[in-house]
């Protein structure tokens, strides 16, 4: 008997133990998450006239993100399987979510990329544009005068970018009932978790004002209370 009960004493050390490992590799995501972000930007500005760097550093950047995205939350599964079912069940939607998102960025380039965009040149050549970037500056420019492109925006335009914008408008609805549970699922760990209650009363108010600027900010605090949390979790014994 004692023995089994060392056994047993072993293996839920060996899980603890894991389990720490696996909130730090969260821990880390989430900063690297950060840099890759801000990176980003700034490449994407330097380059901003080199069409094939743009896209080789985009491959990369979705591959990345893939990669600390499902060890960011993969963090909040761990938290949840101890604490929460709610928030283990959001984080598990939103790695898919998440995922599915920059899987779609990489594979569907010709989709929603080259292929559209050559689709868009070959209408308004029609109506004697060179290419839909020139007939968009064209109509943005010249409010009054684009009306008369309005039945053709309707009948031709719309029909080739709707199905984007329903996706677009699809994930987006997904993500902020998602991002809402998981706020609601890190308030659930209030009693157990320092700074949870805050964290996720901040994910909440962040994301259901993130059409307004502010609301950015706020999420922002959020994210970095998270990111505290798992720090402090991955130090638990």
């Amino acid at each position: 008997m004692p023995k089994f009960r060392k056994k047993e004493g072993k293996k839920k050390q060996a899980s603890k133990n894991q389990d720490s490992r696996l909130l730090k590799y969260a821990f880390i995501s989430g900063i690297l998450i950060v840099i890759l972000f801000v990176l980003s930007i700034i490449l994407n500005i330097l380059f901003a006239d080199n069409t094939s760097a743009l896209q080789t550093m985009s491959i990369v950047q979705n591959v990345l993100m893939i990669i600390f995205t499902f060890y960011f939350f993969l963090g909040f599964i761990i938290l949840g399987r101890r604490y929460s079912r709610l928030l283990k069940i959001t984080s598990i939607l939103i790695i898919v979510l998440v995922i599915g998102y920059y899987f779609l960025m990489l594979f569907s380039a010709g989709v929603f990329g080259e292929n559209l965009m050559l689709k868009l040149d070959e209408k308004v050549k029609l109506i004697g544009f060179n290419s839909a970037t020139e007939f968009f500056d064209y109509i943005s420019a010249n409010q009054t005068e684009s009306q008369q492109y309005t039945e053709f925006i309707l009948q031709e335009i719309i029909p080739l970018i709707l199905p984007i914008l329903l996706i677009f408008f699809a994930y987006l609805l997904i993500a902020f009932v998602l991002f809402i549970l998981f706020g609601v699922g890190l308030i659930k760990m209030g009693r157990d978790v320092e700074y949870a209650r805050i964290a996720g009363i901040l994910e909440i108010v962040g994301i259901c004002t993130m059409i307004l600027f502010v609301g950015i900010f706020v999420w922002l605090v959020a994210y970095a209370y998270m990111l505290i949390i798992l720090y402090k979790e991955s130090k638990k014994k």
